[in-house]
């Protein structure tokens, strides 16, 4: 059976004793399927099986992007002083997030002048935030004098927090918490 029988009977336009004209110059016709295309080139007939393939796969990829993924549910995450001194619930990380740092003003995490090397940490220090392109808890810097810092190395102005990673913000760390055992990696 040629390539051509083969598509016809995909299209089921085709059977043996077809009339004389059903298949024409490396032409089929598909009546039924597709009247506003009539006579096709095989050709044509696959470049817009292609190109239909590729609409579905670029608009699978655009859903995926615009959802995000949820926190979860049972788990609240936390940044905590190693002596306890400090303990911050994350319980509002969507949308803008919560910034951390010593001001009166524009802080949703204070840290207290009380608190050893407070002086190291900017008035506006970082944000933490749930990102919804990547699903994950990043913290970003916010123009601080002393940086961030992830693991005891001083961090790009973005970063991904995973369980258990020490953060430190000039030098006050905390370590960052969140139940998970792995965040995964940030795109």
């Amino acid at each position: 059976m040629s390539q051509h029988h083969l598509l016809l009977l995909f299209f089921g336009g085709f059977r043996p004793s077809a009339p004389p004209g059903s298949i024409l110059n490396s032409q089929i016709q598909i009546p039924n399927v597709l009247p506003v295309a009539g006579r096709l080139l095989v050709g044509e007939l696959a470049l817009l099986a292609l190109a239909a393939l590729m609409l579905l796969l670029l608009r699978a990829r655009r859903r995926r992007r615009s959802t995000s993924a949820p926190l979860p549910a049972t788990t609240v995450p936390i940044l905590k002083s190693p002596d306890d001194r400090l303990h911050f619930r994350l319980d509002r990380l969507t949308g803008a997030g919560l910034v951390i740092g010593r001001g009166r003003h524009g802080v949703d995490l204070k840290i207290d002048e009380s608190v050893p090397h407070a002086d190291t940490v900017s008035e506006r220090h970082a944000r933490i935030y749930h990102d919804p392109t990547c699903g994950y808890v990043v913290i970003e810097d916010l123009g601080s004098t002393n940086g961030i810092f992830i693991n005891g190395r001083r961090a790009p102005r973005k970063n991904l927090l995973k369980d258990g990673w020490v953060v430190g913000l000039g030098e006050v760390t905390l370590t960052y918490r969140d139940g998970e055992s792995d965040t995964g990696p940030l795109d």
